[in-house]
């Protein structure tokens, strides 16, 4: 997808924003590598989506002890698996421009990134997900969402649907930190561009000549890692920036 223009500064950002209309809701996603596609880990896996079923198995076999409280359904399961570097079919999104951001900018510094705004309630509606009123996003808990689910996936075969919006519990602190919200493929890689005639979705290119300074705006805005990941490992992290600075 061709780009809708270039950021290279937070103040690029609020110009950017300001097309946007006051009557829908606008998710984010920020890629280091603005050749990639809107396509979740697991489907960029080998036989990844049919794998799904064996490393929720595998997840819950050795993470249950070590979460407190354990999660309830298939659904939550994902989004801790998500949140730990396991290949899902869940796409994070975040509802914080700025957030987003950071993760363009922060990794992959030799390449260009990219900022993605998305129409989430316009992608369901292209998906054919009537919602029950304007900008309404479904839940784990809802039944349009029950298709979605791995063990529908698992107990039949035959059916194919495109990525939806969706929203859960935002189980974990840095779920909560990064205001998470997802997309979600069925059992067909399907990236959110490719849906319909792709009006859901801008992608806005980043420089990579601009990520230094993008970066120190973020850091006097306090957008920084352990802001987005609130664990001792990344307060470490950013005391010892300050030291080295």
């Amino acid at each position: 997808m061709e780009a809708s223009g270039e950021i290279s500064s937070i103040a690029d950002l609020l110009t950017a924003l300001e097309g946007h209309s006051s009557s829908s809701s606008y998710w984010y996603r920020g890629q280091s590598n603005e050749n990639w596609s809107l396509l979740p880990s697991l489907a960029r896996e080998a036989d990844g989506l049919n794998r799904e079923w064996d490393l929720i198995a595998k997840f819950k076999q050795n993470a249950s002890l070590l979460l407190t409280p354990v999660p309830r359904s298939d659904w939550e399961w994902l989004t801790i698996m998500q949140h730990h570097r396991v290949p899902t079919r869940l796409l994070d999104w975040t509802e914080s421009p700025l957030v987003a951001l950071f993760f363009a900018v922060t990794p992959n510094k030799k390449f260009d990134g990219s900022l993605w705004v998305l129409e989430p309630a316009m992608l369901n509606r292209v998906s054919k997900i009537t919602p029950d009123y304007d900008n309404y996003i479904p839940n784990f808990d809802d039944q349009i969402t029950e298709s979605y689910s791995p063990s529908s996936l698992r107990a039949e075969r035959m059916t194919k649907q495109e990525p939806i919006a969706i929203i859960g519990p935002r189980n974990t602190p840095r779920m909560q930190a990064q205001l998470g919200v997802f997309t979600v493929i069925h059992r067909e890689a399907t990236p959110v561009e490719a849906v319909g005639d792709g009006q859901h979705v801008r992608k806005f290119l980043i420089p990579h000549c601009a990520k230094k300074t993008l970066r120190r705006q973020l850091s006097a805005l306090s957008i920084n890692k352990f802001q987005l990941f609130p664990d001792l490992q990344s307060l470490g992290e950013l005391l010892k920036g300050d030291l080295d600075a």
